[in-house]
């Protein structure tokens, strides 16, 4: 009787989360650069650190998939992006964060490897700064270029990454394994946003090779403010909202076994 009360708690949770995700998306800030940030991303990310990576990965497809269905309807490479790479980033965060858990390896060893990805967080914001204070580089016939908010986003990203780092090298484990596993798994998303943008938006929408890469850039700003968004505010609401849910779901095994 228990391990059906805990598998209603859990499709309860579940659909609960997936009603968030998808109100999370419609929760919109739009950019100059016709990207927009929403809070879809959070509760993903979110979903995976409680339930696990295919559960997360899940809800975010499934609650950002119904949102884009509805207002992209007529843009089905944006209905494909999302659906997979939503998962993909729900999947790598809540499958990480277990592994680190259950490995358990040193708070010192984390903290290493969050200063070698600030450092190369800094390395792109310092290469993308250049090629925006020069006006872009040509291939061939395409010109790369970089709206200022993408060396922006990403020195923050670095500086972020190597301040965390240091303060938190000598701290509980567990606070690391989270630091790295919502960095990976948001640095998967903004850069399978810009890859699956510059494809699908030339095989699907047939929008021709350099369209393609120029809306895509164009996008980037946006995928980098809105990891940065998801990155902080999970940092701060995780470790309330997992003491929360736990107590609720022991309180629920309790009454069910008196």
């Amino acid at each position: 009787m228990t391990k059906n009360y805990e598998k209603i708690f859990d499709m309860v949770l579940f659909a609960i989360l997936i009603a968030l995700c998808f109100g999370g998306t419609s929760v919109m800030i739009p950019l100059p650069t016709g990207g927009k940030i929403h809070l879809g991303n959070l509760v993903c990310i979110l979903s995976a650190l409680l339930l696990g990576g295919v559960k997360g990965g899940l809800i975010g497809s499934i609650g950002m998939g119904l949102n884009d269905l509805i207002f992209y309807l007529d843009s089905p490479s944006t209905i494909i992006r999302t659906i997979i790479l939503k998962f993909i980033m729900g999947f790598i965060c809540g499958s990480l964060f277990s592994l680190l858990k259950r490995k358990n390896p040193k708070s010192e060893y984390c903290s290493l490897g969050l200063m070698l990805l600030g450092l190369l967080f800094l390395g792109v914001a310092i290469y993308s700064l250049y090629v925006y204070l020069i006006g872009g580089i040509t291939f061939d016939t395409n010109t790369l270029t970089f709206n200022v908010l993408v060396p922006i986003g990403l020195f923050i990203f670095g500086i972020a990454f190597i301040v965390i780092a240091i303060i938190f090298i000598r701290k509980k484990a567990i606070i690391n394994y989270l630091l790295i596993s919502v960095s990976l798994a948001t640095m998967a998303n903004i850069l399978g946003e810009f890859i699956f943008r510059a494809v699908l938006y030339n095989v699907i929408d047939r929008m021709g090779a350099e369209a393609s890469l120029t809306l895509s850039l164009g996008q980037v700003p946006a995928s980098i403010l809105t990891g940065t968004l998801t990155f902080i505010v999970t940092l701060i609401v995780y470790p309330p909202l997992e003491k929360a849910i736990n107590i609720i779901y022991k309180n629920i095994k309790s009454s069910i076994e008196n």
